[in-house]
């Protein structure tokens, strides 16, 4: 198992690096949304030569529309000549074109709620498609039932802020002209009972955040994945590098103290990995 590290723009990656990270994933401009570094294909091109030895993987994980889909062509031919470990899909154009040109490039299933099961995932990678990054919302014994079915290498989002939402709606410059003010890009909050989350909004448009923790210690302790990732989306840098290097301790050890040593900093808060996620469908009381 790895460490993938998805980086902010303020990120140290050479200190990352030197902490225990043994991959970046990022996204790629204009393709990508939820990422807060995002980096055209000059800069994708740079940052491989400045970190040869590091697996990195780079997100197109937008909803792609037609005039777009000429200038996702070109990227991806362009990506194909770039060392990268692999491109994170959502639209399905993008499987299409690699497909079409018949290009090398490795492709991770990234359609978020979507990646729940062991027979998808063999669909896909019948189709060519590598690997798979497995929902926020399935257990830990989930997880390990699609690992034991699937020859696929498996992603899950193990530590940092767990993304709740996403809208293409711009929600809060329109709720600052409701009140006629101009919303300024900072992050804002609101409150769902006793639940803060965070909200930030960009040009692809509005991401909720859930402010607790997420503490994915059990996929490195129970899980045989292949990759787990820390999202350093409002974290703080000094305590991103104390996290990298527990994590990277617990990897190489597996040490209850590492366990431990991780809770103090996190918290405990262990998202679904422990909790099922059961829908029922009201019955129609007319």
């Amino acid at each position: 198992m790895k460490l993938l590290v998805v980086p902010n723009r303020n990120s140290d990656l050479s200190s990352y690096v030197k902490n225990g990270c043994e991959g970046f994933i990022i996204g790629l401009k204009n393709f990508s949304t939820n990422y807060d570094l995002q980096l055209d294909i000059g800069e994708i091109k740079s940052l491989r030569q400045e970190y040869p030895n590091i697996e990195l993987f780079v997100s197109l994980n937008k909803n792609i529309f037609n005039e777009e889909l000429d200038e996702l062509e070109e990227n991806l031919k362009e990506l194909d000549n770039i060392d990268i470990s692999g491109v994170l899909f959502y639209d399905l154009s993008v499987l299409y074109l690699r497909n079409k040109n018949h290009l090398k490039l490795n492709l991770v299933w990234n359609q978020t709620h979507m990646v729940t099961n062991y027979n998808t995932c063999n669909y896909y990678y019948d189709l060519g498609v590598k690997y798979g990054y497995l929902s926020g919302e399935i257990t830990l014994e989930e997880i390990n039932e699609i690992k034991s079915k699937t020859n696929m290498k498996l992603m899950c989002f193990g530590f940092g802020y767990p993304i709740m939402a996403h809208t293409r709606r711009s929600l809060l410059t329109n709720y600052f002209i409701s009140h006629n003010k101009k919303y300024d890009g900072q992050i804002c909050h609101i409150y769902d009972d006793k639940t803060r989350f965070s909200l930030k909004e960009d040009e692809t448009g509005t991401t909720f955040l859930n402010d607790s923790f997420v503490n994915g210690s059990c996929l490195i302790t129970d899980s045989l994945i292949d990759y787990v990732i820390f999202g350093t989306d409002l974290v703080s840098e000094d305590k991103s590098l104390k996290l990298i290097t527990l994590i990277h301790n617990l990897l190489n050890t597996k040490e209850e103290r590492y366990v431990l040593e991780i809770e103090k900093l996190i918290g405990n808060d262990t998202n679904f990995f422990f909790k099922k996620t059961i829908f029922m469908v009201k019955k129609d009381e007319k």
